[in-house]
């Protein structure tokens, strides 16, 4: 099973010793594209370029026969055009963490990096449709770049965030809606008590599930556009 990851170099290097055995995650080395991803996504504008990045990479990986796609924002930019131009499934890691969430608690909340994501934040877990679910959607108020950088004093204010999910707002589970929080999981989720959803590494294991079970999506949901058809 070969599996296509969109995300950076450090991520891949985060996900891969998790990989099923005979599993095997790569990025699309030496793919040079018409569009270039954002350093971050901190808005609906960067999703929207990210999309576009994301839409003819998937359309790369299949050409070269991967059996699935694993992108890499929580945001999930670009996921249903994609799903539209291949057969392959494309995993969308906040979609994915979402649905988790909803099967292992009754109430989760959704942290995300700042007040300006707040609204795409509410806008996802209404797709997803478990809205009804979310206990709360937090901002941590830090920006990604900021996240990335791995500093103790931001992590204890994440995992005090964390906590006040579970104290204030009867959180049972939380999801990171951003991938840089989100590989910080396992090491905030003994301090916080609940469970803590690293959506990078549950993208993983989403692929090798449906790959392992045969699924895509359906082409009822996600039909190639007539145009494109035709031509």
């Amino acid at each position: 099973m070969r599996l296509c990851f969109l995300g950076t170099a450090s991520r891949l290097d985060h996900i891969r010793p998790h990989a099923s055995p005979g599993v095997i995650v790569e990025r699309l080395e030496g793919f040079v594209g018409r569009y270039e991803a954002p350093s971050s996504i901190e808005s609906r504008l960067e999703e929207l370029a990210l999309a576009q990045a994301v839409v003819e990479q998937a359309v790369e990986a299949e050409r070269r026969g991967f059996d699935a796609v694993i992108t890499a924002c929580l945001g999930d930019p670009g996921v249903d055009a994609a799903r539209e131009l291949v057969r392959i499934p494309v995993i969308a890691p906040g979609e994915t963490a979402l649905l988790t969430a909803r099967m292992l608690s009754h109430h989760f909340s959704v942290l995300t990096p700042l007040q300006e994501t707040l609204p795409i934040a509410r806008e996802q877990v209404h797709k997803a449709g478990v809205a009804q679910s979310v206990a709360s959607i937090r901002p941590f108020n830090v920006s990604v770049e900021r996240i990335r950088d791995r500093e103790p004093a931001m992590i204890a204010s994440l995992i005090a965030l964390g906590r006040r999910c579970v104290e204030e707002d009867g959180a049972e589970l939380l999801v990171l809606a951003c991938a840089s929080m989100s590989v910080l999981a396992d090491e905030i989720e003994p301090e916080i008590g609940v469970p803590v959803i690293d959506a990078v590494r549950l993208s993983l294991r989403a692929a090798e599930m449906l790959v392992g079970a045969g699924l895509s999506h359906s082409a009822v949901t996600f039909p190639r556009p007539v145009k494109m058809a035709a031509a």
